[in-house]
């Protein structure tokens, strides 16, 4: 039963994204997106685990039998995201936006856009409830 114990953490982790997006909202620290980002991704990699049930198949393939295909690209920008952060030489932050050089090339990611993110993640949590 490795899947639920996967699709615990994914609720766990998406849940602390929650707190931290309302937090986010009374102190406005960038620091906030990062920790928000950096959660999302885990709740996001767990949830893609409880998906696949540890089959061979194509992750986005699985994942489109069950959501949009909005959703499942998001699910994997949070992904992409997460790992150019880590990466990205240079971070700014200038309001609820955050500047990340990746690859050479200046990428500005906005609090609204996380926000996107979390609730493609909320949906994807709750068709998984329905299979």
């Amino acid at each position: 039963m490795e899947w639920d114990e996967n699709f615990v953490n994914a609720k766990y982790h998406l849940a602390v994204v929650e707190r931290m997006m309302r937090s986010y909202g009374e102190v406005g620290d960038k620091r906030f997106l990062i920790g928000i980002i950096r959660e999302a991704a885990k709740s996001v990699s767990f949830l893609i685990k409880s998906f696949t049930k540890d089959s061979c198949e194509d992750v986005k393939s699985v994942l489109l039998k069950y959501v949009d295909g909005v959703t499942c690209e998001n699910l994997f920008k949070v992904l992409e995201i997460a790992r150019a952060q880590r990466s990205s030489p240079i971070e700014y932050a200038r309001g609820d936006k955050i500047i990340l050089l990746v690859n050479g090339k200046y990428r500005i990611l906005t609090a609204e856009r996380i926000g996107e993110f979390v609730g493609s993640i909320r949906k994807c949590i709750e068709k998984f409830r329905e299979v």
